[in-house]
């Protein structure tokens, strides 16, 4: 399996475009029809839709491996866009549908955010395993 480069790329930015790619063809091949929203300012990333239910889709990517080995994806927004500069927004799961994580190695993640509570990060240890994706 080959390793996307992730801490290579340009900023967080790019590393955030090359997950948004993977998630897209990742979910067109699943049968979503797939939206993506005119500006970056909403919680969501991608909307997806399937027998006229639509739901949101933030995408997240990540490099960094707890000391367990486990992936560790940051769930925060700090600065930019969506919550003004030198603040910091944590991930609301009230606010977006699903949450669609692809790891360094290549892994992807599809969690339900009913699933999840309001936390700065998420770490993709045997309790998401369900939700790993092809």
């Amino acid at each position: 399996m080959s390793i996307l480069l992730l801490p290579k790329q340009k900023n967080s930015k790019k590393q955030g475009d090359v997950g948004l790619a993977i998630a897209i063809a990742w979910l067109a091949e699943a049968g979503y029809n797939i939206a993506i929203p005119l500006t970056d300012s909403q919680d969501y990333d991608l909307v997806i839709e399937q027998n006229m239910v639509f739901s949101g889709v933030q995408v997240r990517t990540t490099y960094f491996k707890n000391p367990q080995g486990n992936y560790r994806a940051n769930l925060r927004v700090m600065g930019g866009n969506r919550s003004g500069v030198g603040t910091v927004k944590k991930f609301d799961p009230s606010r977006v549908h699903f949450l669609f994580i692809v790891t360094e190695s290549r892994e992807k993640y599809f969690i339900p955010c009913r699933e999840l509570m309001l936390v700065n990060s998420i770490t993709l240890s045997e309790k998401y395993s369900q939700y790993r994706v092809e």
